[in-house]
């Protein structure tokens, strides 16, 4: 941008010495010829000078818009889901890893396959035939292992029929319970570095089957 201001600026110096020395060679001797010139020398200088500083002015700001940053805050969709299906003989609870009480594999929309984890918190609080849930939930992209992960708090609705009195003990086999949970994912790593939001996590179990999908928004 400097080389080509500078290119202007000699253009325009160039055409305003033209000028001068135009206006000299017409000029006249003596006080009145010095008069005359000067007034000459405004009337035609005064719109090179104002030409070349709008110029200036237009290639600054286009200078500026072109290297000033965005400014849009990046923002991640999560839209994902997962279906299982539960082997009876081999069931040893929906995180057979261990690594955390509830564990699998979803589809992000346009994030691709990610791990998922969660880990419940203390709370397990009666609400009407339901309960209320908290704990942790880590998604990791099997992409690049970029991580996002935040504070989870639900409703726990287990089969009417069922006795479970700690939210492990109501997941077995074959005992049907749905929930509802909403996270605020605050700390991520790789892609999701810096960003924040909210999701909502829905789970179901019945018999072999177990199901689920994560809704939400991730912006910074």
């Amino acid at each position: 941008m400097e080389a080509f201001v500078g290119a202007i600026a000699g253009h325009a110096c160039r055409a305003l010495h033209d000028d001068v020395f135009a206006m000299v060679s017409f000029s006249q001797s003596g006080w009145a010829g010095r008069i005359a010139w000067t007034v000459t020398l405004i009337g035609r200088a005064m719109p090179a000078i104002r030409g070349f500083l709008a110029i200036i002015v237009i290639v600054l700001a286009t200078g500026i818009a072109a290297v000033a940053p965005a400014g849009a805050s990046a923002s991640v969709t999560l839209d994902g889901s997962f279906s299982t299906v539960l082997v009876k003989p081999g069931f040893a609870g929906l995180c057979p890893s261990g690594v955390a009480d509830e564990c699998g594999t979803m589809q992000l929309a346009g994030l691709g396959a990610a791990g998922w984890a969660y880990v419940f918190g203390p709370a397990f609080e009666p609400d009407g035939r339901c309960f209320d849930v908290d704990g942790t939930l880590t998604i990791t992209l099997q992409s690049d292992r970029s991580t996002i992960f935040g504070p989870l708090t639900g409703l726990f609705c287990p089969d009417p029929s069922g006795t479970g009195h700690q939210h492990a003990g109501a997941i077995s086999y074959g005992n049907p319970f749905v929930e509802d949970d909403s996270i605020a994912f605050t700390g991520g790593t790789g892609q999701f570095d810096g960003l924040s939001g909210t999701a909502s996590f829905h789970t179901f179990g019945a018999g072999a089957r177990f199901t689920g999908t994560l809704k939400g928004t991730l912006s910074g």
